[in-house]
């Protein structure tokens, strides 16, 4: 078997997310409207989740946004909001419909506090009791938090699996850092999250961009200021990138990201590329995006069939319970030939039988 060689890639959605994180109000949703702009050539391409009560999208005029308020509900008529997981399967479903190129979590804190909500709902409702929190749920031992997590990663991995470049907003602290090798604490601008659930998401990321504010000042007063991209790790600022090189910061633009971005990908290529170069890859990654966004949404509908079949085997079944006992002698043993013909044992295990099969004893028995 040949092994794949790898080709470092120009395309923003060839890449897992980016992480932008800042202090509040310091630009980060900005950043993500004029890159829309600067890159995509139009507000059109992309489109703002916005969590819970973030609502940093009022002053964007012409950006595309949808607000989620909850993690799994079908849309609410007086309100018109419907939950984050079915805005992914509108976006998965018809990614070509709404030429939609960039998404924008807004914001990672309040994810994660939708999605605690709704981990705590599924406890209820398999459970039968009320959970206090996410320690508690399913029996504890982290399980809250695993399946959390899990929901959160599925989620933002189905809309890369559709093409989407993925951008995902946190906001930031200063916390007190543990390092490794000396044991000795130290200071840090970093996220504000708990570190198991910032590094579920992180460790996966591309690029993680820290926006900072950076004063200049005389004598105890401020005469400067300026908002810095950071693309590398300092003993001050968290960040950092898989690329080669990257700039350790540049003043916050939507162009300067993707300087930082194109840098990063030339850096990281063996060979020197031009700009033509550069170019005829994108068209051929823009064709592999569609391509596997094409093969994604086939699996999808694939395993969505599957579960519809899960729940159809159990109505079959239960029908069949209730008319087999009432049944001839005559249509009984035509049903254990069904049962023989398709492998049907018992009935125990409904999801493992076969629907068509189940579907013959139904219409048999009438």
């Amino acid at each position: 078997m040949a092994f794949k060689k790898n080709t470092v890639k120009v395309d923003l959605a060839s890449y897992p997310p980016y992480i932008i994180m800042g202090q509040r109000k310091i630009g980060k949703t900005s950043l993500f409207y004029k890159l829309l702009l600067a890159h995509y050539k139009t507000f059109d391409a992309g489109l703002l989740i916005s969590f819970g009560d973030e609502e940093g999208y009022h002053s964007l005029d012409g950006l595309q946004y949808e607000r989620v308020v909850e993690w799994d509900a079908d849309t609410d008529e007086e309100t018109n909001l419907r939950g984050f997981i079915q805005v992914v399967d509108d976006l998965v479903e018809n990614r070509k419909e709404y030429g939609i190129k960039a998404i924008c979590l807004d914001t990672l804190d309040e994810m994660i506090t939708i999605g605690t909500t709704e981990m705590l709902k599924q406890h209820k409702r398999e459970k039968g009791t009320v959970c206090k929190s996410l320690n508690d749920a399913f029996g504890g031992f982290q399980k809250g938090r695993d399946r959390l997590l899990e929901s959160v990663n599925l989620q933002i991995t189905r809309l890369r699996n559709a093409g989407y470049a993925v951008f995902i907003l946190c906001h930031t602290k200063l916390k007190n850092i543990k390092d490794i090798m000396t044991g000795e604490d130290y200071e840090q601008l970093t996220n504000n999250l708990r570190a198991d659930f910032f590094g579920s998401v992180a460790d996966k990321a591309q690029m993680i961009v820290n926006i900072t504010m950076e004063r200049e000042i005389v004598e105890g007063k401020q005469v400067g200021e300026k908002r810095m991209m950071y693309f590398r790790n300092t003993s001050i600022v968290d960040a950092g990138g898989r690329f080669v090189g990257l700039p350790e910061k540049l003043e916050l633009s939507a162009e300067n990201f993707m300087l930082a971005f194109e840098t990063g990908a030339k850096n990281s290529m063996i060979n020197p590329v031009s700009d033509k170069d550069i170019e005829d890859q994108k068209k051929v990654e823009v064709k592999e995006i569609d391509s596997a966004a094409e093969i994604a949404w086939k699996k999808e509908h694939k395993l969505i069939q599957e579960e519809m079949s899960k729940g159809d085997n159990l109505e079959f079944v239960t029908t069949i319970q209730l008319k087999y006992p009432k049944a001839t002698e005559d249509i009984k043993e035509i049903v254990k030939g069904i049962m023989s013909e398709y492998k049907i044992e018992n009935f125990k295990s409904p999801e493992e039988l076969s629907t068509e099969g189940l579907k013959k004893i139904v219409a048999t028995l009438g």
